[in-house]
């Protein structure tokens, strides 16, 4: 069957009709004849499974992944029914819920009531914190994973699909992990494992902007939203709206903190600060909005673009966009200009693009060879790569910090200075959390100086 046909079926389930495509997948409308239910249906784009060379052993992993999420039985989770695998491609069944989504409340550019942020935010807390009592990380939390059914309640989807990046869906280097950049824990970025933490980084994100019509880290590409998670802290939310009060940003700074150690370890812990921090003070008494109708009358005609969502064709240079279609050429002839003119048009990351295209070409080994002169290029063109050494301890400075904390706090300092650097997100986190170890205030200025020295050095 064609990768882009639309099957008639999938086991016992009716297939009707696309409602919605991702890098990674595609959602169908559905039916469940048999009890006259609606069904969203949602599958892997076929040049992701094309990607493995032993799809039976994906096929199983994946299977046992969406077995765990179908464990998610809550009000505020969309519910996963069954797992059916059709011409060696699985499609995961799932509630239908017909709704405007979370993003589209925030795009309406209403802000809503104070204690209604709260009940929304609870809502998704909750939904998360019974995720992780059953092992489940969403790693993809962002406003357009959240649904407005009703007035006022919440649900949140794509569990389904939740720990597809534990099926080595990600690139190596972890700059092609699953998830949204706008909305992914620093670490992440990094491309360290996302824990529980990660998830509430993501919410921390979604309060911001229910808080302030705004994200907290305003970037146009990836290597300035890297730069900005790693090295800058989020502008209080008394700066977007004088009118909130310390208690809440306290809590937005917690949940955006760059360290996940820094962070609410608990969804629990979150919603108790946040509920706290809600009561501190007085606080509007508008009637809550109207979630629904809200979401469904957001004009996406008239939204603002995400900043990260541009297509490639906007970010690449025309020099590396030459260079990639010379690369795709060695196996496609002249029409690789056209191909690649068309991919960077319809693709805003590097992995969705280096996917779209490797699709067109036959043998695996060739595969394997253009995907690795093509992500090399593309990051180096994106300063991807640029941004991701600023924030490598290498082994040299790992040395010279252990021996300049030596005097201070003597010869523990091999211990703490190797686990922070394994640790520590980014470098300024690094020398941060190392100086708080330092009791004298003389001390501590000394070893600030060595990273100021550090920060040149790498600039040069």
């Amino acid at each position: 069957m064609n990768a882009d046909a639309i099957p008639a079926r999938v086991g016992k389930y009716r297939i009707d009709h696309v409602i919605g495509r991702g890098a990674m997948g595609i959602v169908y409308k559905g039916y469940d004849e048999q009890i006259d239910r609606p069904l969203a249906i949602k599958t892997l784009r076929q040049e992701i499974i094309s990607d493995f060379d032993d799809s039976e052993s994906f096929l199983k992993r994946f299977a046992t992944e969406a077995q765990s999420a179908a464990r998610c039985l809550h009000p505020n989770i969309v519910t996963v029914f069954d797992l059916v695998e059709h011409e060696r491609r699985p499609y995961i069944i799932m509630e239908y819920v017909n709704a405007g989504t979370l993003e589209d409340v925030i795009r309406s550019g209403t802000l809503i009531p104070i204690r209604q942020v709260g009940e929304v935010m609870a809502q998704i807390l909750l939904a998360l914190d019974h995720a992780h009592s059953k092992g489940v990380i969403h790693r993809d939390i962002k406003p357009s994973n959240i649904l407005c059914p009703s007035a006022a309640s919440i649900k949140v989807t794509d569990f389904g699909v939740a720990r597809l990046d534990s099926l080595d869906l990600t690139n190596p280097q972890g700059l092609g992990a699953v998830g949204t950049p706008n909305y992914m824990a620093p670490e992440r970025l990094l491309g360290r494992a996302a824990d529980v933490r990660a998830d509430l980084f993501s919410v921390g994100v979604i309060l911001y902007q229910l808080l302030t019509g705004s994200k907290p880290f305003i970037a146009f590409d990836l290597p300035e939203l890297m730069r900005k998670l790693l090295n800058e802290m989020p502008p209080s939310i008394m700066t977007l709206r004088p009118e909130l009060w310390t208690e809440i940003d306290a809590v937005a700074q917690k949940a955006l903190a760059r360290n996940p150690d820094d962070r609410y370890q608990s969804a629990e812990r979150f919603i108790e600060s946040l509920s706290a921090a809600i009561e501190a003070r007085p606080h509007d008494n508008r009637v809550p909005v109207d979630l629904t109708e809200l979401s469904r009358t957001s004009s996406r005609d008239d939204a603002t673009a995400e900043e990260l969502s541009a297509s490639l064709a906007t970010k690449l240079s025309s020099s590396a966009a030459d260079a990639l279609s010379r690369s795709l050429a060695h196996w496609l002839g002249p029409v690789a200009r056209v191909i690649v003119r068309q991919a960077l048009q319809e693709t805003s990351d590097i992995d969705s693009l280096v996917a779209c295209l490797s699709r067109h070409i036959r043998a695996d080994a060739d595969i394997a060879q253009f995907r690795q002169a093509a992500e090399k290029l593309l990051r180096e063109d994106l300063g991807m790569a640029c941004a991701f050494a600023q924030e490598t301890i290498s082994d040299a400075e790992i040395k010279a910090t252990i021996n300049s904390l030596v005097p201070a706090i003597g010869p523990i300092a091999r211990h703490i200075v190797i686990r922070e650097a394994r640790t520590a997100v980014g470098r300024d986190d690094f020398y941060r959390r190392l100086a708080d170890r330092i009791p004298d205030e003389h001390e501590k200025s000394r070893f600030l100086a060595l990273r100021e020295r550090s920060a040149a050095s790498k600039t040069h």
